[in-house]
């Protein structure tokens, strides 16, 4: 399946619906997007920008066909732009892309947190914010960079597209189409809904998983625990692996509605504490069967 686009031919001789698509950012995300591009032979040139290795590395490995440490001359002449960087950077590139935007450019990005995102677009676009469509694949991995990356990441995921009053039909219509064409399941929220929505089933458990083992490290067991943990502990804090700064600006970005959730825990956690002082079996099964229940619903 191909998105809507004005058709070229690409390398192979398909016909490509974008001319040249600029990747922000080529990590684990920005890298899955550059290949899912190439495999879908939607991109007649993919180029890679990121400030360190990461562009050039994806570039040694084939994920883009040229990178530009420069995101101002990254995204000329392209008519797709991704920013995929971390979140604390993209409200930084907006202003830097801004003066160089094609006319046609299609705007979009992959942010965890859309609120401070879409004021940057906002601030910063002009009348290009109208080509700007918000968006958020719910996929990733512990491992991160442009090695991790795989054109199939986004098969079956998520995509959450958080369009504006302000957003054309016509760009929302085409990033669907794409991320569709990545094989993404793909439906809409609201900037609020969605902050807050993943603060709860994303950004919190990942602060509690962090926790969780900055816990076991810092005691007397830490090395014997590495070697003995089970399952168990292994499945609880898988994301605990993840790249810690990613996670702290992510965290940081959407601080207010991560710590509504962090209360609503400790809410929990203390009730779980209390039936375990006093030692009460059918406080601690009924708090676990409801947990249960809820944990059995997801897909």
């Amino acid at each position: 399946m191909s998105a809507p686009g004005v058709a070229v031919v690409a390398n192979d001789g398909a016909a490509a619906p974008f001319r040249r698509a600029a990747i922000l950012g080529v990590g684990l995300i920005g890298g899955s997007v550059a290949a899912a591009l190439r495999r879908a032979g939607l991109a007649g040139e993919i180029v890679g920008s990121s400030p360190g290795q990461d562009a050039r590395t994806a570039h040694a490995i084939g994920l883009v066909d040229r990178c530009e440490p420069d995101a101002a001359r990254a995204v000329r002449d392209a008519d797709l732009v991704v920013l995929a960087a971390p979140i604390a950077a993209i409200g930084r590139l907006f202003p830097v892309i801004a003066p160089h935007l094609a006319a046609d450019a299609l705007v979009t990005d992959c942010a965890s947190t859309k609120g401070s995102t879409v004021e940057a677009a906002r601030a910063a676009l002009g009348d290009a914010f109208e080509r700007f469509v918000p968006g958020h694949p719910i996929a990733g991995g512990e491992r991160h960079g442009p090695h991790a990356a795989r054109a199939d990441l986004f098969e079956r995921a998520v995509t959450v597209l958080c369009p504006q009053p302000a957003t054309g039909a016509g760009p929302l219509e085409r990033v669907r189409a794409l991320w569709t064409a990545f094989g993404a399941r793909v439906t809409e929220l609201s900037v609020q809904a969605h902050d807050e929505l993943f603060a709860e089933v994303s950004h919190w458990p990942h602060a509690v998983a962090f926790a969780l083992c900055g816990a076991i490290a810092a005691g007397e067991r830490a090395e014997t625990a590495q070697r003995f943990a089970g399952a168990g502990l292994r499945d609880t804090t898988r994301i605990a692996a993840s790249s810690a700064d990613l996670w702290a600006g992510i965290l940081l970005d959407n601080r207010e509605p991560v710590l509504a959730c962090a209360q609503a825990f400790e809410r929990e956690l203390a009730a779980v504490l209390d039936a375990l002082r006093r030692a009460d079996r059918d406080a601690l099964r009924a708090r676990f069967e409801a947990a249960s229940a809820w944990r059995r619903g997801v897909g």
